[in-house]
Parts: structure tokens; sequence; C-alpha cells
């Protein structure tokens, strides 16, 4: 259990470097779709790494 603080911040940066990358630098609605593709198999990946994770945990 000590490492959900971490996988936690990692989440978290993540999310918060994203969010900081789109305010700073604007898409077109193109480059937007293709992102959106990318982002949502990265996020499917980071859960099932997370699942691991939390599996060998307990």
């Amino acid at each position: 259990m000590r490492y959900s603080g971490f996988i936690k911040g990692v989440t978290a940066g993540l999310a918060i470097g994203a969010a900081v990358t789109m305010l700073a630098d604007p898409l077109s609605d193109k480059q937007r779709r293709k992102l959106h593709k990318k982002t949502e198999g990265i996020f499917r990946n980071i859960g099932g790494m997370i699942d691991t994770a939390m599996d060998l945990m307990h």
C-alpha cells in the first residue's frame, strides 16, 4: 500500500502536464482528434498498469 501515493502522484502529474500543454499550445481540430485517439490508448495502458500493481500488492 506504500506505492498508492506514488501512483496517485504520477497520475496527477500526467493529467496536470497534459492540461498545461493544451493551454500553452492550442491544437487544430485534426490534431485534437489524433491526440484524443492516442490519449485514449495511453490511459487504457496506464489503467492496466495500475490494476496490475494493485493486484501485486494484495
